[in-house]
């Protein structure tokens, strides 16, 4: 079973050749993360494939390194708020950079918003990525994800990865850390959790095993996190857990081997297949490499 980092961010410094999203702190317009030093660290802790999500809706990296180095990388894009037409933007970005979902942080964004989930402002990328059998990447603050609860009612199909453990986030809250993380103030574990449990009902719906050094009290391996892992184990299982890195925030702290190393500490009693379920093949049974 192949190891595969389900969620991670590849990028370079940013100019005509390669335009992107600028995070001030965080991802400055100078900060280079390349294909190659992601693989040095994969090769030396025995990680084969990784999901790559740009910071932003520009794809020109993630499709040259996905045709440069075939049968590594898999790709989910951002979602795109300029593009007049959501399913020809889709099919557009399909076919240069071979993307496989979408990110996206919000289902409607209106300050009254409409019963009917097909009114929501996001129902057309969403109906379109349901037909075109993309994967959500979601990750938003509560009210957004009970919205999309609603959507899910009327598309039962479509797939959704939950990030980051599934916690319910705002970017208003968003800070950087002293090790240049992103890092927001919650209680852990969220109050989130019943609500999150509802979604997992869901068979279509799956969660990222990430994300713990954002939230967490705790220094590593954030013990204060093992309610969390344990809830989202009990509720969604492995067959619906995608280990992740979020690479390049946790390259120097905690480590790269030491985030793969957190589904030990968090989970210690899961089995070998179980293990291997969470750091491979539930990703594997999602993505095309």
């Amino acid at each position: 079973m192949p190891v595969i980092d389900s969620h991670l961010h590849l990028f370079r410094a940013v100019s005509d050749r390669y335009p992107r999203t600028v995070y001030p702190g965080l991802a400055d317009a100078d900060l280079d993360v390349p294909a190659e030093k992601l693989i040095s660290l994969m090769e030396s802790t025995r990680v084969d494939k990784a999901i790559v999500v740009p910071l932003g809706p520009e794809d020109h990296y993630l499709g040259e390194i996905i045709e440069q180095y075939p049968g590594r990388f898999a790709g989910v894009g951002c979602y795109d708020g300029s593009a007049p037409d959501q399913a020809k933007n889709l099919d557009d970005r399909i076919k240069k950079s071979n993307i496989q979902g979408i990110r996206i942080g919000e289902v409607d964004a209106s300050a009254d918003t409409p019963d009917d989930p097909r009114q929501f402002s996001m129902f057309p990328l969403l109906e379109a990525m349901s037909e075109r059998n993309l994967r959500v990447w979601f990750y938003a603050e509560s009210r957004q994800v009970q919205l999309l609860e609603k959507v899910l009612d009327v598309l039962p199909q479509l797939v959704v990865v939950f990030n980051h453990c599934g916690f319910m986030v705002s970017l208003d809250n968003l800070t950087v850390d002293q090790h240049y993380r992103p890092h927001f103030t919650t209680e852990v574990p969220p109050p989130t959790l019943e609500l999150l449990g509802r979604l997992a009902e869901r068979p279509n719906t799956y969660i990222h095993f990430s994300g713990q050094y954002a939230f967490s009290h705790d220094p590593y391996p954030y013990p204060d996190m093992l309610p969390v892992a344990d809830f989202i184990y009990n509720t969604f299982g492995p067959n619906r857990m995608l280990w992740a890195s979020d690479f390049p925030w946790v390259a120097e702290q905690p480590g790269y081997a030491q985030q793969l190393a957190l589904v030990d500490h968090l989970l210690p009693n899961l089995t070998q297949a179980e293990r291997q379920q969470i750091t491979g093949g539930t990703a594997a049974s999602l993505f095309d490499f």
